[in-house]
């Protein structure tokens, strides 16, 4: 799939865009899905230098993401690509969806409860939710218990109306 006008530099997702729509267009069995750098370049009239170093990085960016996979061919000692056609996007709000799961599910918690089982290490992105949540009513302190670690204590915290919350932020 050949681009029929000769290509003027575009933007990186501009540039993304088009080296995806030629990737899945390419059918077939999985040795016609295969394909060199260098293919790809050719078919995008991708002129050498700096635009050539843009796709380069572009499609670095779609392997590390797992749109695109590699492995090395050892005839040409050149990598050949091919695209992953069961990739999607993650979703946004993924770790948001886990706290809020956390807290439905525990009847009461406290900040470090959730951190254990969200598995989320940021500290302060779990604070700044709870704030939000404490100051439009959704949570309510209800005590505080001395931290696992021995020295300090933590509040602890439930839920206020669970059929609510579920309905706002589960759904």
């Amino acid at each position: 799939m050949a681009l029929s006008k000769p290509y003027k530099g575009t933007s990186k997702t501009g540039l993304s865009f088009c080296m995806r729509k030629w990737m899945q267009a390419r059918s077939g069995s999985i040795g016609a899905r295969r394909f060199f750098s260098f293919e790809l370049y050719t078919a995008l009239n991708i002129p050498p230098g700096h635009e050539r170093e843009k796709a380069r990085n572009a499609l670095r960016d779609f392997v590390s993401r797992g749109e695109v996979t590699f492995r090395f061919n050892r005839k040409r000692k050149r990598r050949h690509f091919s695209y992953n056609h069961a990739w999607c996007k993650t979703q946004k709000g993924d770790f948001k969806r886990k706290i809020f799961k956390a807290m439905y599910v525990l009847g009461s918690f406290s900040m470090s409860d959730i951190r254990r089982l969200t598995n989320i290490n940021d500290r302060h992105w779990i604070a700044r939710i709870m704030r939000s949540l404490i100051k439009n009513g959704h949570l309510q302190q209800i005590s505080r218990r001395l931290c696992a670690h021995g020295s300090g204590v933590e509040k602890v915290y439930r839920v206020v109306h669970r059929d609510t919350f579920k309905l706002n932020f589960l759904q």
